[in-house]
């Protein structure tokens, strides 16, 4: 018999959402898999991908949703974050610039660490754009964005 894991709700935008979804999420995934380590992995992905939708989705309209989608089997999990967020705005563009240099590297440990040099390197330190680096390599997290209009999906795909 094959593990399966499905999760799809909207999330209200409130940050003490965040915590409440990360262990309500963790919890689901450690009845199904047998790895915590891994189930906390994925909850961090979850966390950096909500307060990410949060901080710089388009909330100006209010039918607008945030929703969050994990699927997963043994040996991998795929979390999306959708949330409204213009293709042509600042943060679009900073999203698909910072998702871009990841890639540039041979690896997430590589990409990390020239982020994490880069933000040592900046007087302000403010918006580093640390958070999915890290996530690229602390959780072997693949990241991509697709865009919908008005609309971003954010994936991560896991295999832990």
């Amino acid at each position: 018999m094959v593990r399966r894991l499905l999760i799809d709700l909207p999330v209200r935008t409130e940050w003490a959402s965040i915590e409440v979804i990360r262990t309500a999420v963790v919890n689901c995934l450690g009845v199904v898999f047998r790895d915590m380590d891994e189930c906390h992995a994925i909850g961090t992905i979850i966390s950096e991908l909500l307060e990410n939708a949060i901080k710089y989705g388009n909330w100006t309209r209010e039918e607008d949703v945030l929703r969050l989608a994990v699927t997963g089997e043994p040996g991998h999990v795929t979390v999306v974050v959708e949330h409204p967020l213009d293709q042509g705005s600042e943060h679009a563009r900073k999203l698909q610039e910072m998702l871009a240099a990841l890639r540039r590297f041979p690896t997430a440990a590589a990409a990390y660490q020239a982020r994490l040099a880069d933000v040592a390197a900046r007087p302000d330190g403010g918006g580093s754009g640390l958070g999915l680096a890290r996530l690229a390599y602390e959780a072997n997290c693949v990241l991509t964005a697709e865009f919908d209009g008005a609309l971003v999906r954010l994936t991560g795909d896991v295999r832990p």
